[in-house]
């Protein structure tokens, strides 16, 4: 029907207010937020956006209307003692734009761009990267996963110690298609590195396991630091 269905935009309100939720929460020093790709994230940053336009629409009208449904309740028997829904209006607007102070402060907000080294994925991280200035969200660090080099070239051999089991090196000197892949890798890190000029672009290497457990973890967070 014409109201079934979920809303437009319940998903990402949903997903706001358990970020509210986490946030208010003093057990978390830090909350860390995966993102959906590109198109899902753009949509929930802008709910803040939407929904204070919304509301703000939603109370010029019942400004308008109320001396009308004054009316009406008078003409039906209907009390003053109404719970006017003006406050929790006005309290949802106080939360987004909350929402909205923190995910603009860089001393609490800290956005950080993932791509692979590709020509496809550095466009679009650049598309949303320009999206987020225009919503004034910092991004002072990208990151260019699974890339073909040692852990060591990346962490500058200041790294934790790696189990060869299972970190395994792609050899581009002994393997053609590691040769021709790192050729793309290369030509997309340069690319990377034009573009976000002024931002810190780390790398992650490409390991040969799914990164898994606290070992595996201690290598990506070498590569971070």
């Amino acid at each position: 029907g014409l109201l079934g269905g979920t809303m437009p935009g319940a998903d990402e309100a949903a997903a706001m207010r358990q970020l509210l939720e986490y946030l208010d929460d003093p057990r978390f020093d830090r909350v860390v937020v995966d993102t959906a790709p590109t198109g899902h994230t753009l949509r929930l940053l802008q709910l803040p956006e939407i929904m204070d336009s919304m509301l703000g629409r939603v109370m010029k009208l019942r400004q308008r209307f109320s001396g009308m449904m004054d009316g009406i309740k008078g003409m039906f028997g209907g009390g003053d003692d109404d719970p006017d829904p003006s406050a929790d209006l006005e309290e949802l607007r106080e939360r987004i734009e909350r929402l909205r102070a923190v995910l603009r402060d860089p001393a609490k907000t800290d956005f950080r761009v993932v791509m692979i080294p590709e020509e496809m994925s550095v466009v679009e991280s650049q598309r949303l990267v320009a999206r987020l200035d225009e919503f004034g969200i910092p991004v002072d660090t990208l990151v260019v996963n699974r890339v073909m080099e040692g852990v060591g070239d990346v962490t500058g051999g200041d790294g934790p110690e790696i189990d060869p089991d299972w970190v395994v090196e792609p050899n581009p000197d002994t393997c053609e298609f590691c040769a021709r892949r790192w050729e793309v890798q290369q030509n997309a890190l340069r690319e990377a590195t034009d573009l976000f000029r002024g931002r810190e672009v780390k790398r992650v290497p490409l390991l040969a396991n799914e990164v898994r457990g606290e070992a595996a973890l201690r290598v990506v967070a070498a590569c971070l630091n």
